[in-house]
């Protein structure tokens, strides 16, 4: 009787004390993106390499794979095809997807695309063999280089000739890209070509690989703009930010002057149908990552910055994500213009 007595006791402690126990609360459910970075040898295609390093190391939840494309572009065309899935690096240039817009003719027009974080940059202006070549309205004339057909930056590259009203005075234009464009230069196919130079902002330039080896054959010039047309033109839904190069950031005797060239930045995009809770954990990711660990993957990693990392080329044109602004938003993050940046 008296060891029925204990137990009864013990049953009665235990039980009494099971509603004290406080349960483990469920996990949380693992997400998983796909990051669209181009082709693996573009200068961007480190960055959603890193991007998603920094998601697998930095969320307790989300999960991210970098997948390559068919450039930016291809990027662009998942993020807008599957927007729950993925997240890309999109250029200023695919603006040119809007309606209206000759390029989005040829595609289905989208206006979808949402501003996350800053990447990396695609900045140029025109380059010459010709010391003679000073100017934009010097080309009347000459052979000039510009993007491929088809590619989202010809419209760019063909406004700015219009704008100095050379489009119709150059003898012929050529359609091969950068690249194509430093071979043919060298080959003596063309007299000027629009090419890309390195940029870390705000204001660190250095020639890149492309300028390096026209140099092996003869000095090379660089041709700038008039900031107030590059202006205009991003007006008119243009991807030609402005750029000040302080004079010889290039080169002591080829740039003795200042000249604006133009950007046209790549950044971290989402469609506006991507759960904005994914936006919002990416955005944290990104900001939380200091500089130094982007510039691990790539140099121009080193801007991405306090400042810089929250800049879409325009606000007017560049609509952030609900989840990115949620995040700006919450921790008080200054977003700005990238184009008052570099000015």
């Amino acid at each position: 009787m008296k060891r029925l007595s204990v137990m009864v006791i013990v049953l009665t402690v235990l039980f009494g004390l099971s509603g004290f126990i406080v349960p483990e609360a469920p996990a949380q459910t693992t997400s998983q993106i796909l990051i669209g970075g181009g082709r693996t040898d573009d200068a961007w295609y480190p960055f959603s390499q890193a991007l998603a390093k920094f998601i697998n190391e930095k969320s307790t939840w989300l999960k991210a794979d970098a997948v390559s494309t068919a450039g930016i572009s291809g990027n662009f065309d998942m993020v807008k095809e599957q927007p729950d899935k993925y997240i890309g690096i999109s250029s200023f240039s695919q603006i040119h997807y809007r309606p209206g817009h000759d390029y989005s003719k040829k595609r289905v027009p989208h206006t979808g695309d949402r501003f996350i974080a800053t990447a990396s940059t695609m900045t140029q202006c025109l380059i010459t063999y010709d010391a003679k070549i000073k100017r934009v309205e010097d080309l009347a004339g000459k052979v000039v280089d510009v993007g491929r057909k088809g590619a989202a930056n010809t419209p760019d590259h063909m406004a700015i000739l219009k704008a100095y009203g050379v489009d119709d005075k150059v003898k012929e234009i050529v359609y091969t890209g950068y690249g194509g464009g430093a071979s043919k230069m060298m080959d003596g196919l063309v007299d000027a070509s629009f090419l890309l130079f390195n940029h870390i902002y705000p204001r660190t330039f250095s020639k890149g690989g492309l300028i390096d080896k026209l140099e092996t054959k003869a000095p090379v010039y660089y041709i700038g703009f008039d900031r107030d047309k590059l202006l205009a033109l991003m007006e008119q839904e243009f991807a030609v930010l402005p750029v000040r190069v302080p004079a010889k950031a290039l080169d002591p005797v080829t740039q003795p002057n200042d000249i604006w060239a133009f950007n046209d930045p790549t950044f971290f995009i989402a469609d506006e149908r991507m759960d904005p809770k994914i936006v919002y954990e990416v955005t944290r990711v990104i900001w939380e990552t200091p500089a130094e660990e982007w510039a691990k993957w790539h140099p121009i990693g080193a801007h991405m910055t306090p400042e810089f990392k929250p800049a879409p080329p325009s606000l007017k044109l560049n609509k952030l994500h609900p989840g990115a602004k949620k995040y700006y938003d919450e921790k008080g993050i200054k977003v700005q213009d990238l184009v008052e940046l570099l000015k």
